[in-house]
């Protein structure tokens, strides 16, 4: 699986993967211009400038990040023959910010208006991210989603859980991905690593997101600070994807698509 960084160094040294960063901002894919230069130790980088004002923190996003969640919107698009007139984007670039910060873990859901180069928030929720810094920081594309999924494993406090019907799955690291669960509250971490939305609001994001769109995720819980858990065991009861298709890290990493009906309903379990 390629990380940002040895994406970011193809990039940097295969030109025609330029031409293509070039491709994907032209038809949309892209928020921002593609730029390559060189950094203080005198190494190719790349760079991606935006215009107008954009939403606090997309400016920290890696390049990489954006361009690879680009291709990987492009590749999905094209594979399913939905892209627009012209090959342009048939969806608006959308950034999914989740930030684990007090006094509450929330995420953001934020779209662009090509045309007028204008950002709106689409969506803005509570959510639980893992338990014992479970929930790596990062920015990872969508690369996988299912309407419902079957996830089974082990939280970090050694408890076991087999969940048939999560509702909502949005694939972004590995096993980890944004999704609905039903908990008792909101707001501070309780799942084994993923991001969890209360399932009316996981239905909306689901509708909003897309392959491709490039999920970012920041910050520190500091336990005594903001929401407590609640009384119910929430933190037991912790989920995180753990699918049962041997190929899904294999997705990530070579962007493959998954057919149309895996995306529109969920895989039959053995």
């Amino acid at each position: 699986m390629l990380t940002n960084s040895q994406f970011q160094h193809l990039l940097a040294h295969d030109f025609s993967l330029h031409a293509q960063a070039e491709r994907l901002y032209a038809l949309g894919y892209l928020p921002c211009r593609p730029g390559f230069g060189l950094d203080s130790q005198g190494y190719l980088r790349i760079d991606c400038a935006f215009s107008g004002r954009i939403p606090p923190g997309l400016s920290r996003v890696p390049a990489a990040a954006l361009i690879r969640g680009a291709y990987v919107a492009w590749k999905h698009d094209t594979v399913l023959g939905i892209a627009a007139k012209g090959g342009q984007a048939p969806f608006r670039f959308t950034w999914v910010a989740v930030s684990k910060d007090n006094p509450a873990e929330t995420v953001t859901i934020w779209q662009r208006d090509r045309r007028r180069d204008l950002w709106h928030v689409a969506l803005h929720s509570l959510v639980n991210t893992g338990i014992d810094h479970a929930t790596p920081d990062g920015s990872w594309p969508i690369f996988w989603r299912l309407k419902s999924a079957r996830m089974k494993g082990v939280t970090p406090t050694g408890f076991h859980y087999d969940v048939r019907a999560v509702p909502w799955v949005n694939y972004f690291h590995g096993n980890d991905a944004l999704h609905g669960y039903t908990r008792a509250s909101y707001g501070f971490p309780q799942s084994a690593g993923c991001v969890e939305l209360p399932v009316p609001r996981a239905k909306q994001a689901f509708k909003l997101l897309h392959d491709g769109a490039v999920v970012t995720i920041t910050g520190h819980w500091h336990p005594g600070e903001g929401c407590a858990p609640s009384s119910s065991g929430a933190l037991l009861a912790a989920s995180r994807s753990e699918p049962s298709r041997p190929w899904l890290a294999r997705t990530q990493t070579a962007w493959r698509v998954a057919p149309a009906s895996m995306l529109r309903a969920a895989p039959q379990q053995p």
